[in-house]
């Protein structure tokens, strides 16, 4: 042949998919912090949290699926109780110990809760990398 071998190309409607890249800052929950969420009128540990919302961890695969609309979810702080928060399972997956986790999207949120989820982050975030006690290598 003289011509070049054929190059794939992509058809004019499709483009190249483009890399996954976080949007937020995550900082992982100490356990001296204590974080906890009701849903499903079951209690979760907060592994990480960020402003749009938190990742929980689990031994076992809850009644959760993706994608699901999670309605009267109950953010424990320690200072405070945020009622009435509607999440999504945006995702799951292993963690590097081989826990399962799952990300929830906070939705729908109030002025008065975004304020109180920012005020907690920000001092947790602060909390973090002043004591530098916790592992952000990995987020």
């Amino acid at each position: 042949m003289k011509n070049e071998s054929i190059k794939p190309q992509l058809k004019s409607a499709e483009k190249e998919p483009e890399p996954m890249v976080r949007q937020s800052f995550r900082i992982p929950v100490s356990e001296k912090e204590s974080v906890h969420v009701l849903i499903k009128k079951r209690k979760y540990q907060v592994s990480n949290i960020s402003r749009e919302g938190i990742g929980i961890g689990f031994g076992i695969l809850p009644d959760l699926k993706f994608g699901e609309v999670l309605t009267g979810c109950e953010l424990i702080l320690k200072k405070e109780r945020l009622k009435g928060l509607t999440g999504r399972v945006i995702h799951y997956s292993s963690s590097a110990s081989g826990q399962l986790q799952h990300g929830i999207q906070w939705i729908d949120l109030q002025p008065k809760q975004q304020q109180a989820i920012d005020d907690n982050f920000l001092q947790m975030k602060t909390r973090a990398l002043e004591n530098n006690d916790r592992n952000t290598s990995n987020i």
